[in-house]
């Protein structure tokens, strides 16, 4: 009789089991996670909000993801609220990314300017975003082959914020060598954005000659390169173009530059 009653028992046992698994794996909601501190779930709950047509608890959502820190979150609901025709709500998260040098953020502020009839305010807002996610701060290293022969070397420091013409102005420091010279020089120049990736430029190096006597020079080297920079968003650049000095020498270069975190992140690891 005891086996038989085992046997009427086990659904019974089974279903409690299965009960009490599946309450203690249940698996949290994306609105709870979101309301436990969760940036991510609460943008992928908003996300979800809007595909429901859920206008407004999508607008919260995305401001809860906003205010804990995703970038990407005020973008979309700053965007979201410019296509709604809210511009005075749409202003403050479109503003929070631009401040971390978002192209993005900045074409979106021009628009709203625009739609406030501030032809002024967009096209500045549509220069900065040409320069805005580039690097303040570039180490680069070239590659000089000057016109007498040989082979040189380059090493500079570029640093171009958004307070100097929105990166146009650049400011550096600058060590070129080859067979017959090296010079320390401080550099000043100028880079137009045509587009986000592609700038002409010129600069003015000066600075004194590190080897005066055995190359026979004037003790101060004075000399200007014209060249073309292709630019990887805030990773940095290549350039290519031809340098000369007064003392008559020169050179065509290539150079790659990288953003000052990544040189030494690779230094680091070297």
């Amino acid at each position: 009789m005891s086996f038989v009653r085992w046997l009427c028992l086990l659904p019974c046992l089974l279903t409690a089991a299965c009960a009490t698994t599946q309450e203690v794996t249940r698996v949290p909601t994306l609105e709870e996670k979101c309301d436990g501190g969760s940036a991510w779930a609460c943008e992928t709950w908003a996300k979800q909000l809007q595909v429901d047509g859920r206008t407004e608890e999508a607008d919260r959502a995305f401001g809860l993801a906003c205010a804990m820190g995703s970038t990407s979150a005020c973008l979309t609901q700053g965007k979201e609220r410019l296509a709604r025709g809210d511009l005075d709500g749409a202003e403050p998260p479109l503003r929070k990314v631009y401040d971390e040098d978002s192209e993005e953020a900045a074409l979106a502020l021009a628009d709203l300017q625009d739609s406030r009839g501030d032809a002024a305010g967009a096209a500045r807002f549509r220069y900065e975003a040409l320069a805005i996610d580039k690097s303040t701060t570039e180490f680069a290293f070239g590659w000089r082959v000057p016109f007498d022969g040989g082979l040189g070397l380059a090493l500079d420091v570029n640093v171009q914020p958004m307070g100097l013409k929105a990166r146009r102005l650049t400011l550096g420091a600058n060590m070129g060598l080859d067979a017959n010279r090296v010079s320390l020089n401080a550099t000043v120049g100028y880079q137009h954005f045509v587009t986000n990736w592609f700038a002409p430029y010129g600069r003015a190096l000066v600075g004194p000659y590190l080897d005066a006597e055995r190359s026979r020079r004037n003790p101060i080297n004075l000399g200007a390169e014209v060249g073309m920079k292709f630019f990887a968003g805030p990773l940095g650049h290549l350039g290519t173009g031809f340098g000369t000095s007064l003392d008559g020498s020169t050179y065509y270069f290539l150079e790659a530059g990288l953003d000052w975190v990544l040189t030494l992140a690779v230094l680091a690891h070297l």
